[in-house]
């Protein structure tokens, strides 16, 4: 192994996290930091600039040792131009500059990409994926996020905005979704709409265990869903199967469209383990079809929370192995693609 490093970082709409990789996917270090999204989209950059800075030096990196920076973001952007275009999660960003301003900052050449994607290119590169050709990723966290690997490349559509599966419309018609859209599998089955969705039941009279949760907090989130259906609350039991069942529902239609060899999920959903899996892998045999066996194999991730930092460091390598790594400040562009 040489002595080279990539940065990685996630950004998201909480907090920044920044890793430095090795070629081989080894987090050699890692730190955060809130995001303070509203303070603006160039201060937010500054302060990313500054998280790599000072990683490096923790670690005692010489900067020429430095291949390249990459950056998961969240969606739609406009990967071309090196844009976030909007985003839910960074509230009054829109078509931000993202990666001009920090190759300018950091003074590094930067690698930009959807969060769900740089996740998934993690989970093919050296995680539950690795070795396989195909692949997909469905991020269960706030929301629900998705990457697709096709022959080991990531798939972005003539509007590189592919594999939004979590926009999919499962319901006609159906419970209206931020996107705009109605009936989304987000709507369905993500965990923050999920215990959402308990919460509301509960307060229409629905009896349940989490009802003292409710009543205590104000709130409460999926795991603790997850936690008492295991101990038997048949309102958390009904809430979670469902759930299951429209992931489930999406794997059928990702194993029609898209074909992968694996399909990760991943996530604070997939933090329940076998108690998401085998529910998950059971609708998905009561749904699938029974004329070709080519359905995909079911797993959890390896990654975990990390994946989105190590997918965007594993694209800097990419890049660097590439050749396409080098910046002109001039337009704030690498000079291939």
């Amino acid at each position: 192994m040489s002595n080279q490093i990539a940065v990685g970082i996630d950004l998201g709409g909480t907090n920044i996290v920044t890793a430095l990789i090795t070629d081989d996917g080894a987090v050699v270090g890692m730190a955060s930091r809130r995001t303070d999204a509203q303070r603006g989209a160039e201060n937010v950059v500054s302060e990313m600039a500054e998280s790599v800075r000072q990683l490096i030096e923790k670690h005692s990196v010489p900067i020429n040792d430095v291949v390249g920076l990459g950056i998961g973001a969240p969606g739609p952007l406009r990967l071309r131009e090196g844009m976030i275009h909007r985003s839910a999660n960074l509230p009054g960003w829109q078509d931000v500059p993202i990666r001009q301003w920090l190759q300018e900052k950091s003074e590094l050449p930067v690698q930009l990409e959807n969060d769900a994607n740089a996740a998934a290119y993690a989970e093919h590169w050296v995680g539950a994926g690795k070795g396989a050709g195909d692949l997909v990723t469905l991020t269960l966290g706030t929301g629900i996020g998705a990457g697709s690997i096709i022959d080991g490349e990531i798939l972005r559509g003539h509007f590189q905005n592919a594999a939004e599966f979590g926009h999919t419309i499962v319901e006609l018609d159906g419970r209206p979704c931020t996107c705009g859209q109605r009936g989304c599998l987000e709507q369905y089955a993500s965990p923050g709409n999920i215990a959402k969705y308990a919460i509301e039941q509960i307060r229409k009279g629905s009896k349940s265990s989490l009802g003292p949760v409710l009543k205590a907090n104000g709130a409460f989130d999926s795991q603790a869903i997850a936690e008492a259906a295991l101990a038997g609350d048949s309102l958390a039991d009904t809430i979670w199967d469902e759930a299951c069942r429209y992931i489930a529902l999406a794997c059928v239609n990702i194993q029609h469209t898209v074909n992968p060899e694996i399909l990760v999920l991943a996530g604070g959903m997939s933090k329940s383990g076998d108690f998401l899996l085998g529910r998950v892998r059971q609708h998905f045999a009561a749904q699938s079809w029974k004329i070709f066996d080519d359905a995909p194999r079911i797993v959890l991730s390896e990654l975990g929370g990390n994946a989105g930092v190590i997918g965007a460091a594993g694209l800097a390598w990419k890049a660097h192995h590439n050749g396409t790594a080098s910046i002109n400040f001039a337009s704030g562009v690498r000079s291939a693609e």
